[in-house]
């Protein structure tokens, strides 16, 4: 006889595991600790006796139970054996699940950070990037799921900060991350390709402050005679002659400064764009040099700081020499690259010597193919011997 509902209700547990018979291969297993369980016993299409589970009583009704019966002997009159498809239903489930864009975004960014391996601060700060302004959001979303309104609304926030280039940099991270997903056939579309339709363009980047070419030689007097510190001097002075970073200059180490043949190689790991460095040093930059180190010589850095010579001098030290000068939001040290590669351009020097020298990355194309570094006596050294020396033209003119 079939089951009704009364009687799995009342069915007491015995001392050994039993069933009760619906019909139809439907069964209602009963343990002796109370649980009841449906179970749903079939011939495979192969032939072969098979048992599978339906869920637990009350959780599933016996109503429920019989439609699950049905829906199976329809599949097994197409030849379709349940356990199987169950199975297949899973597995499609757990690696849908599996492919959240987080595990995806791990996969890339351990592929990247090999590509990056000679700038292991680019890797951090750009899975910090991603750790802050996006896993929250949709990290353990699968990445076929998230969609482009999503992504909208992630840079938006970004937007609504102000953070305009932390946006541009996150948006280029995951489409990157949906496109290794693509190839590797675990998303087919990439919503982050057309987004940008979508979002408000980062407003004109305004250049550091700096001063005019008029201002220039009172500037670069001022600079020569600065009373605050000798080293301070001898830095500010070195970014003249050379047009290196701020945070090049004070990460220089004397292990990376040869006198002997002009040159300053920083290393690839201390580069804004992950690329070795060459720096010539005219005359007037090794003569600050052999001053310099006469005082710092001892230490690791050019620059040490004051509390640990482990550290360099604070990224506000030449800022405040500047104010000290009286430049007070009209020259920054960045502000000095600006003036740098202004008067050079000016006095008919390649523009390619001139970004080589501030090492910044040649747009589109042609920045793939060129690894130029214009490094002849006559190219890159030639041209900041001179530039040192208009500088130092300055220095016996009156105002």
């Amino acid at each position: 006889m079939s089951l009704t509902s009364r009687v799995v209700q009342l069915t007491k547990p015995r001392e050994k595991t039993f069933l009760l018979t619906d019909g139809r291969g439907l069964n209602l297993i009963i343990y002796p600790d109370g649980r009841k369980g449906w179970r749903y016993r079939y011939y495979r299409p192969n032939g072969k006796r098979n048992m599978i589970s339906l869920g637990s009583f009350p959780d599933v009704s016996l109503a429920s139970a019989r439609i699950k019966v049905s829906e199976m002997r329809q599949l097994l009159q197409k030849g379709i054996d349940p356990a199987e498809q169950r199975k297949k239903k899973k597995e499609k489930l757990h690696q849908h699940y599996q492919n959240t864009f987080l595990k995806l975004a791990q996969e890339w960014h351990e592929n990247a950070s090999k590509r990056w391996k000679t700038s292991s601060k680019r890797a951090k700060l750009s899975w910090s990037a991603l750790e802050h302004h996006v896993f929250p959001f949709v990290g353990n979303h699968p990445i076929s799921e998230i969609t482009p309104l999503k992504w909208i609304e992630v840079l938006k926030k970004l937007e609504a900060q102000g953070k305009h280039e932390q946006k541009r940099r996150i948006h280029s991270f995951c489409r990157d991350i949906y496109r290794l997903a693509i190839v590797t056939n675990r998303a087919t579309i990439n919503p982050l390709t057309d987004i940008h339709v979508a979002l408000n363009k980062a407003p004109a980047s305004k250049s550091f402050a700096h001063v005019a070419p008029a201002e220039l030689p009172s500037l670069f007097r001022a600079v020569s005679q600065y009373s605050g510190n000798l080293i301070v001097r001898c830095a500010l002075l070195l970014q003249w002659y050379t047009a290196v970073r701020p945070g090049e200059l004070r990460w220089a180490r004397w292990e990376e400064i040869n006198v002997k043949d002009a040159i300053w190689t920083i290393p690839p790991e201390r580069m804004k764009m992950g690329k070795r460095h060459f720096v010539p040093l005219p005359e007037q930059a090794v003569t600050v040099l052999t001053t310099l180190q006469r005082m710092t010589g001892r230490y690791p850095l050019l620059f040490p700081g004051r509390n640990t010579s482990l550290k360099p001098i604070s990224d506000m030290t030449l800022g405040m020499a500047y104010k000290r000068l009286g430049y007070t939001g009209r020259h920054v040290p960045h502000g000095t690259r600006h003036v740098i590669a202004t008067e050079l351009r000016e006095q008919g020097y390649p523009r390619d010597w001139v970004e080589a020298q501030l090492a910044h990355k040649v747009p589109g194309v042609e920045g793939i193919y060129t690894h130029a570094v214009y490094m002849a006596p006559n190219q890159r050294p030639n041209m900041m011997q001179e530039w040192a020396d208009f500088l130092e033209g300055f220095l016996s003119k009156q105002t």
